[in-house]
């Protein structure tokens, strides 16, 4: 089936967000419920919804157990984004580093799985967005954050 070409208005500092979750409406089975909303069966329609905290230098099996699940192309990511504390990549520029045919919205779309097992570890995706003047999006790790998941990536090897 061939793609449809759709625009809609997003605030400014709101497109970061935006494309964290249209990655995750991508990644999706064709016909599941849209991202974030309530299930219709189950224990009860906000059962899986539960509150998410961030990552410190305590949580290095869970950060261990994170780098181990994802795929190449999120594990390319997040070593980028080790290897460079603190830095903010554009989302074009990310897309070009790592051979990406979708741009920045292929970039977005690499996150889903991961913003998945971090919502089952209870925490919030460890990579920080921010939106930039020219429209796009920023992204980066967190000094500390970075310490930790390299520490995590050193265990793996």
């Amino acid at each position: 089936m061939a793609d449809k070409q759709i625009t809609v208005a997003v605030p400014e500092e709101r497109v970061a967000e935006f494309y964290v979750w249209f990655g995750t409406f991508l990644s999706a089975q064709p016909g599941s419920p849209p991202p974030g909303a309530p299930r219709r069966r189950g224990p009860g329609p906000r059962a899986w919804m539960h509150e998410t905290s961030g990552w410190s230098a305590t949580d290095a099996d869970q950060a261990a157990w994170l780098y181990g699940k994802l795929a190449p192309p999120a594990r390319e990511l997040f070593d980028l984004l080790i290897d460079a504390p603190g830095q903010r990549f554009a989302g074009n520029d990310i897309a070009s580093r790592l051979r990406m045919d979708k741009g920045a919205h292929g970039v977005a779309g690499i996150l889903a799985w991961p913003g998945r097992y971090c919502r089952k570890l209870g925490r919030e995706l460890p990579i920080s967005t921010a939106a930039r003047d020219d429209g796009g999006t920023d992204y980066y790790l967190e000094p500390d954050i970075a310490t930790l998941f390299a520490t995590a990536r050193a265990a793996r090897t």
